[in-house]
């Protein structure tokens, strides 16, 4: 396997020798770091990861590079004022990039495996550290180009051929600004704290990319008005100095726009000595860095005061010593594997967004108008995440640590799956429904209290039915990269249909005399019943057996 990349860097073989590094192996090194990157699936694909090969999987995830790049091309084209452009144009590629660099890469700039292979051979460590500086600039190109690619086709059309090289400047110290700013906050936390709270902060930033690219875009489109875009226009402040994205409209506002103005020449100045002063005192603080990176091989002392909460709770919902305990079993699991993280949190934030995106489309556009008084419905679309969520507690990136059950003896299961409904929704589900019951309030004021009271009732009731319908297997049992093949459409329609009855019935109590009070009634009974009796089919399973 033969890469572009690796044909270009042979025209500068030369200049790599006069600075004294063996090109050769230098080559070899980064050409093995390239053959790795064509087998890692990176982490949006991972969302929807099926059995293919996996060149499939990394131009996946470019594709989403791609249309956002496309998306942001769309967005500049329609603004005229040369300065607020580029402002638009820097702040979505810092973001975006700096949002991909960290949660999908972060394995390259926080690599320990060349300090423990490739440093005990008689290996020059100016060799490697090259390899590692092109593998991420190799990464970053790739980024580039499908990120800034659409707009710099847009730029270019609107301020010609001109603006090439310009611009070609401008991602370059794009970059270079974006990786020295990570490279320091990485380095600024692993030197006053322990290596799992930079792990934490990844997977936050994972996370949050993911949900990005999985609702994001609905709200994006709501928001922008393309006829105030046209109107915009740049008013300068002191504090701007201090803002390195706006730096990068200062050059085009000068050349293609003839501007004169002290600030822009300041910002221009800045825009390019910040970077390079950052690079060399990055290079002074490397060796440091190498060395703060070994804490990334600890595991970190868990603090058990940060979990007081949740042993509260323990104690005050379980009676059980089965219940309990596997509440907070499972409460350990969702705290630690990063991968189920990955895929339970962008879930959950479809559904606080869904209920609002429909009230949106029913043409409120976030105005606050007359309620038609069927808003609290809405409410009900978070049970349809649930189905999701209560399949992949079934799955774990540790999942042949599963014997556990076996071992353990677990003399009925059902106390076993209990717990993990409890966790479900203390952990999960009860932070969703306030979290949409407060944007409810703040929206409509009092119109829907007692609506969202009945319908966290109903919830409570509906949870457990659902867990009968899902769980058909040990919890944490599965491999997580399975999770995405054993979608069962039979049972998210059965679970449709129970959350199907639970609107009829809200909506018909409600129209009746004293029927909503009659109803929270008949749904504060029911959610005992409906713990107590609801046996998973697994745990019949198990029984018999």
């Amino acid at each position: 396997m033969e890469f572009i990349s690796l044909k270009i860097l042979d025209k500068f073989q030369i200049l790599f020798n006069k600075f004294g590094i063996d090109y050769d192996i230098m080559r070899t090194i980064l050409k093995t770091k390239l053959i790795l990157d064509t087998r890692r699936t990176p982490v949006i694909a991972e969302q929807s990861k099926k059995k293919s090969s996996e060149k499939t999987s990394l131009m996946q995830g470019y594709f989403f590079h791609f249309i956002f790049g496309v998306f942001l091309a769309f967005f500049i084209y329609f603004i005229k004022d040369e300065m607020i452009r580029m402002i638009y144009f820097a702040g979505a590629f810092f973001f975006m990039t700096t949002l991909y660099l960290i949660s999908d890469f972060s394995f390259v700039l926080l690599d320990t495996k060349d300090k423990n292979i490739l440093l005990t051979k008689p290996l020059d460590s100016k060799v490697v550290s090259m390899a590692k500086v092109l593998h991420i600039l190799v990464y970053m190109f790739r980024l580039n180009s499908f990120i800034a690619g659409p707009s710099f086709i847009s730029i270019v059309m609107l301020n010609g051929a001109g603006a090439i090289p310009l611009l070609l400047l401008e991602i370059l110290l794009m970059d270079l600004l974006i990786f020295l700013i990570t490279a320091f906050i990485y380095l600024l936390i692993l030197r006053f704290f322990d290596g799992e709270l930079l792990r934490n902060i990844i997977n936050f930033i994972q996370i949050l990319l993911t949900i990005l690219v999985t609702v994001g875009y609905q709200i994006a489109v709501r928001m922008i008005d393309f006829t105030d875009l046209q109107n915009l226009h740049y008013s300068f402040e002191f504090a701007n100095f201090f803002n390195p994205i706006l730096w990068f409209g200062a050059p085009f506002e000068i050349i293609f726009n003839g501007g004169t103005d002290i600030y822009l020449y300041v910002f221009t100045v800045l825009l390019i000595i910040v970077p390079l002063i950052s690079f060399a005192i990055y290079l002074k603080l490397s060796k440091k860095m190498e060395s703060l990176l070994l804490k990334l091989d600890g595991q970190g002392n868990e603090k058990p005061y940060k979990h007081k909460f949740e042993l509260i709770l323990g104690k005050l919902l379980t009676r059980n010593e089965t219940v309990k305990q596997s509440y907070h079993f499972t409460n350990a699991v969702l705290r630690s594997d990063r991968s189920l993280k990955l895929k339970i949190y962008p879930a959950l934030s479809t559904g606080i967004l869904l209920p609002i995106l429909m009230i949106f489309n029913m043409g409120m556009r976030g105005q606050i108008i007359e309620p038609t008084g069927y808003e609290y419905l809405y409410l009900y679309f978070n049970l349809l995440i649930l189905p999701s969520v209560l399949e992949l507690t079934l799955y774990s990136s540790a999942s042949k640590g599963a014997y556990v059950y076996v071992s353990s003896g677990f003399a009925n299961l059902k106390e076993l799956y209990r717990g993990i409904l409890l966790t479900v929704a203390v952990r999960l589900f009860v932070p969703l429904l306030i979290l949409n019951s407060i944007i409810y309030i703040l929206l409509f004021k009092e119109s829907f209290i007692f609506d969202i009271l009945t319908f966290m009732l109903a919830s409570m009731v509906v949870l457990p039915l659902l867990g009968k319908i899902y769980f058909t297997e040990l919890p944490f049992s599965m491999p997580i990269d399975e999770s995405n093949q054993n979608k069962s459409m039979d049972k998210f329609f059965v679970s449709l249909g129970v959350v199907a009855c639970t609107v009829i019935l809200h909506l018909v109590f409600r129209k009746i005399p004293m029927g909503t009070w009659i109803y929270t009634g008949l749904l504060i009974i029911l959610i005992p019943i409906s713990w107590n009796f609801i046996t998973p089919k697994i745990a019949k399973k198990m029984n018999k057996a």
